[in-house]
């Protein structure tokens, strides 16, 4: 096997694993045995090994000295930390975005003022369709940033927050998710009109919103302080 090919393993394992971790397919707090994923992969332990502790310098997974790993919980203090960076990134991203990106790249976000697109995902719950989409919006909004590592930085903090959406929405109601929508497009408008302070005020309140209400529903769950 080539060094290339053992990369691309090694990178697509991580980039499963993540996923897996994120969407809590594997489940907050659960052990990770690197004989069983390395089965679930059909692959040797040592790119499961490397993967996980990719993670660790992720916060993904907690790494237990001769016990072995777990998948990181969701704890009270790091959704306040991811929110308290989230509200810095997002509205500077936005801001950089009415200066500098296309009209077109602007138009499309037209795109994300509803959740037709999403539709057609798998399941009857729409929680799991509501996560994909905001997700999707808010990188979307962050990728328009001509600032690379601005923007690099942003999406990566963005994806970490799915777990956090799934906790909060699966709690809330379907008139919750609509306002929600209606807060995007109060922010796209902003973003079109090229109103760049209108444009990090209204995420920034967006933000603040989400980081109150997810906040609430980790409390009342079995989450680490």
């Amino acid at each position: 096997m080539s060094t290339q090919t053992q990369s691309l393993m090694r990178d697509e394992v991580h980039r499963e694993l993540r996923r897996q971790i994120l969407d809590c397919t594997i489940a907050p707090g659960a052990e990770l045995r690197e004989g069983e994923l390395a089965d679930r992969f059909s692959v040797s332990k040592s790119p499961i090994r490397d993967a996980l502790l990719r993670l660790e310098t992720e916060r993904l997974v907690v790494v237990h000295p001769r016990k072995g790993y777990q998948a990181a919980a969701i704890s009270l203090s790091d959704a306040a930390d991811l929110f308290d960076l989230r509200a810095v990134l997002e509205p500077a991203c936005a801001r950089d975005a009415v200066g500098r990106a296309t009209d077109e790249s602007l138009a499309r976000l037209d795109a994300y003022r509803s959740l037709e697109r999403y539709a057609g995902l798998p399941g009857n719950d729409p929680a799991p369709s509501f996560v994909v989409y905001n997700r999707d919006l808010h990188i979307a909004i962050a990728a328009l940033s001509a600032n690379r590592r601005l923007r690099d930085a942003t999406v990566d903090l963005i994806e970490q927050f799915d777990r956090l959406v799934i906790v909060s929405v699966n709690q809330s109601s379907p008139e919750g998710r609509e306002r929600l929508i209606a807060e995007h497009g109060a922010i796209i408008d902003a973003l079109q009109a090229r109103d760049g302070r209108a444009a990090g005020r209204l995420l920034a309140d967006h933000v603040a919103r989400a980081r109150k209400r997810v906040l609430a529903a980790l409390s009342r769950l079995a989450v680490v302080p």
